[in-house]
């Protein structure tokens, strides 16, 4: 997936890449949760998984009580996708792509399917100042202050855990969540990672599985992604990698150079020591909150799923007045990329209508 640049292609291997599926049954309604280290998950890898399920256990996992997610990792497969954007920057559809993903996805199911167990749940909840950074503070500034004044922090600090054990109160498995960027990995790789959440999964289940291959143990612990949108683990923020100085506040660009010379650092030396030290990090605390866990989850379990037309939704902006969505279009925002990974036409973030105008007029010369 990398950073939508066609000439970073896999040239070697990282960390391995894994799924892993979480099973809940109340005995009358069943849930499957995958985290899988992939960028994101396609409605084209999903229709396939679930092609394979229905051939495997009939309509026991079905559309409304699969819930696949990706890690995000932008250093995972590329060419699984349907959708034009997508194909365009891995150069097509890529059959030797989706095939493992798939066969991986559904073997992850297999595997807790066959050794489902009676046991129980608990859920802890924690803060993780040190390891996420708002990559578009000023954005965030737009936001309506009474709504800000809400939050401690511009990001989401709150790390999740769910601890799954088993009826004598052996743990069988761990589900985190927390919101960062698996970008650690930064835009001049060309191996194939799982990147920080990747790592931090590694690190608990060699905790939990002595002597234990990775993958091979009994214990799983899952990394899943959650509302990550700007949220970077390069804390040491962004800066121009000519001058070494700090990007500009507004646009993320620099004054020799532009928006290529700006970039966003990790707290490491380089993008490997990085995503080691966020992976710790996340790993350290989703240990500390496993092991106090006591919040025990209980009642009945439900699953939906739901089309929407995105672009004809309703929204009600106030008292007197509604508007409608319309059908998608790419901002030049987009175009600009973020301080983890720039566009390459050199669009700024937060520039003008006018200024896109010029900018368009000069790419078409």
């Amino acid at each position: 997936m990398g950073y939508a640049n066609p000439q970073q292609t896999a040239a070697g291997i990282h960390t391995r890449l894994y799924s892993r599926a979480f099973i809940i049954d109340d005995g009358k309604q069943r849930v499957v949760f995958v985290t899988a280290d992939v960028g994101m998950i396609s409605q084209r890898l999903r229709l396939e998984v679930l092609k394979a399920l229905q051939l495997k256990y009939g309509n026991l996992y079905r559309q409304d009580n699969v819930v696949l997610s990706g890690t995000h990792t932008h250093s995972g497969l590329a060419g699984y996708f349907q959708y034009t954007l997508f194909m365009i920057s891995s150069k097509g559809y890529i059959k030797t792509s989706i095939k493992p993903l798939v066969n991986g996805i559904v073997k992850s199911i297999d595997i807790a399917h066959a050794t489902i167990k009676p046991g129980r749940i608990y859920r802890s909840r924690g803060e993780l100042d040190d390891s996420s950074l708002n990559r578009s503070p000023h954005s965030y500034l737009n936001n309506p202050e009474d709504e800000r004044h809400r939050y401690k922090w511009n990001t989401d600090k709150q790390v999740l855990v769910l601890k799954f054990t088993d009826l004598d109160g052996d743990g069988i498995g761990m589900l985190s969540w927390f919101a960062v960027h698996a970008v650690s990995m930064n835009y001049t790789n060309r191996m194939v990672s799982s990147d920080n959440m990747g790592y931090a999964s590694y690190l608990l289940e060699q905790d939990k599985n002595p002597g234990d291959l990775p993958g091979q143990g009994g214990f799983v612990a899952g990394f899943s992604s959650s509302n990550l949108g700007d949220v970077s683990p390069n804390i040491k923020g962004p800066h121009c990698v000519n001058t070494g100085l700090p990007c500009d506040y507004l646009n993320s660009s620099c004054p020799v150079g532009g928006t290529k010379m700006c970039k966003a650092f990790g707290p490491g030396d380089d993008m490997f020591e990085s995503t080691r030290i966020i992976g710790h990090s996340i790993y350290r605390k989703a240990k500390e909150l496993y092991a106090t866990a006591v919040e025990e989850v209980t009642g009945l379990v439900h699953s939906a799923h739901q089309w929407v037309n995105m672009t004809d939704v309703t929204v009600q902006i106030n008292d007197t007045h509604t508007i409608s969505t319309c059908k998608p279009a790419l901002g030049h925002s987009f175009a600009a990329g973020t301080t983890d990974g720039g566009g390459d036409l050199n669009f700024t973030q937060g520039e003008s209508y006018r200024g896109l105008a010029r900018a368009i007029a000069q790419v078409r010369l």
